[in-house]
């Protein structure tokens, strides 16, 4: 077997939320009380870690996806449109009398998104370990997730045990926090959480703003160092239209936003995990990796919807475009 073929033949494990989008574009928000017009809502399947585990699958990888939805319409949208982009189902749990999430997304004039998520008690909170039963995760040398599910039981403890026992076995995890506070506020449990995931994340993909909430008071630099305390091995600050930046033993690097026309920026953090992930498994280095990235980001902005995440090939097109070459498998 060559190495394409090993890289390419990697599976992938998304362990998280699966929910829909439903989109909208407005110039702004309305008053308290008032109305605005505005042009159709779109559906579309979202959900963090769902979002990363299609995007993997768009690049041309081996993804498998492992979370529950509700035994409704949206649910089975769901699992379609995941077999639709060739994300294995198999683990994906159906859950009797309960709903899949929904996230309303209104999006202004310059693309950025407000999220109102109408997902307490949603169908991917009632994870339970019963659902990995069947799962061996020496077959999966890569898993990725996110914070999400930290925002309620049972979902909370159930994904920190999952993510102990994948590091545990060996496998090479990948850590979103992806908060989604209210109004900033940061429940205790919920930091205790993130801070826990650390601790069996060797990769965190973590946004700026994400670093301000969790590090109050501290430099990026502390920052940085007091999550490599717990073990994390490399950490990937997104840093938005500034582009991003990485640490590691091995390195300390930036590459700046590619310029586009932005459309919609929802999923682009989603967009940018599954970029560097696909990298990795296609043997680009740290950097290569950062930069590949920046690029699967930069273009799924220029479309609407989490998952308008390019193919490997448009990616390529686009860095050679913008007199980026890596080393990369094709």
């Amino acid at each position: 077997m060559t190495r394409k073929e090993l890289n390419t033949q990697v599976k992938i494990l998304g362990i998280g939320d699966a929910m829909v989008d439903l989109s909208t574009y407005a110039s702004q928000l309305p008053p308290r009380g008032g109305n605005i017009w505005s042009t159709a809502v779109r559906l579309s399947p979202g959900g963090t870690t769902a979002n990363v585990a299609a995007g993997i699958a768009r690049l041309g990888l081996n993804s498998c996806f492992i979370g529950c939805v509700g035994d409704d319409p949206y649910g089975h949208y769901t699992i379609d449109e995941f077999k639709r982009i060739g994300v294995d189902t198999r683990h994906v749990q159906l859950r009797q009398g309960a709903f899949t999430g929904i996230v309303l997304a209104i999006i202004d004039e310059t693309g950025e998104r407000t999220f109102i998520a109408c997902a307490r008690g949603a169908s991917y909170t009632l994870l339970n370990e019963q659902d990995f039963k069947e799962v061996d995760f020496k077959e999966y040398p890569i898993v990725h997730s996110t914070g999400v599910c930290f925002v309620e039981e049972p979902s909370r403890s159930v994904l920190l045990a999952i993510l102990d026992k994948a590091h545990k076995a060996g496998s090479q995890v990948y850590f979103d926090p992806n908060l989604r506070l209210e109004g900033n506020r940061f429940p205790e449990e919920l930091r205790e959480s993130q801070w826990k995931a650390f601790c069996f994340a060797d990769v965190v993909l973590i946004g700026d703003n994400e670093v301000d909430l969790m590090f109050p008071g501290k430099s990026l630099r502390e920052a940085v160092d007091l999550m490599r305390t717990r073990g994390v091995q490399i950490v990937v600050v997104k840093q938005g239209d500034k582009g991003a930046t990485i640490f590691s033993d091995e390195i300390e690097d930036s590459c700046p936003a590619f310029k586009v026309r932005v459309n919609s920026t929802t999923g682009a953090g989603d967009s940018f995990d599954a970029g560097f992930i696909a990298a990795r498994v296609r043997g680009a280095s740290l950097s290569d990796s950062l930069v590949y990235a920046c690029a699967v980001a930069g273009l799924k902005v220029t479309g609407s919807g989490a998952r308008s995440v390019p193919e490997h090939s448009e990616v390529m097109e686009f860095l050679a475009a913008n007199g980026r070459k890596l080393k990369i498998d094709a």
